[in-house]
């Protein structure tokens, strides 16, 4: 296989980008010159292609979220038709108000909702909540939940 323009890359990389500051899973630094890529060009269902065009099943799944794969037609479709209405707002949404009734739909001892920008927002926010409520400074955590201080 050729790594040619992901090794370009990568060499381009070390000499502007910080690279302690990734997960280990997404860092180009983990991977072994000559025997995987460190850079993907782009994806369809459960495959991917990186910037040398070698064609691979993604098993790590965008680090978690991406059950559905990429490029997944109808979640493609409601970005699309939401950017054309804009993103991120300062205000609420009234798609917050309807998410959040399908995770109580779904989910119904889950009392009360909030939605929020980032996973990391809603990691730190629930730690900051339970510490606040149980009064124990302490938190047990497995996996990475991002890259916070607590």
């Amino acid at each position: 296989m050729n790594f040619s323009k992901s090794d370009d890359l990568y060499a381009r990389a070390q000499k502007i980008m910080t690279p302690v500051t990734q997960t280990l899973a997404k860092g180009p630094g983990q991977y072994t010159k000559g025997a995987a890529p460190k850079y993907v060009k782009r994806g369809k269902g459960s495959h991917v292609w990186d910037v040398d065009g070698n064609e691979y099943i993604d098993y790590q799944m965008g680090i978690g979220p991406l059950s559905l794969g990429y490029a997944y037609p109808r979640v493609d479709e409601a970005i699309k038709a939401q950017l054309e209405d804009g993103i991120t707002f300062s205000m609420m949404h009234e798609l917050e108000v309807e998410v959040a009734e399908l995770i109580h739909e779904i989910i119904p001892n889950a009392e009360s909702i909030r939605i929020s920008k980032t996973g990391a927002d809603v990691c730190s926010a629930a730690v900051r909540v339970s510490r606040a409520f149980t009064g124990r400074p302490h938190v047990l955590c497995c996996g990475y939940h991002g890259w916070h201080d607590w």
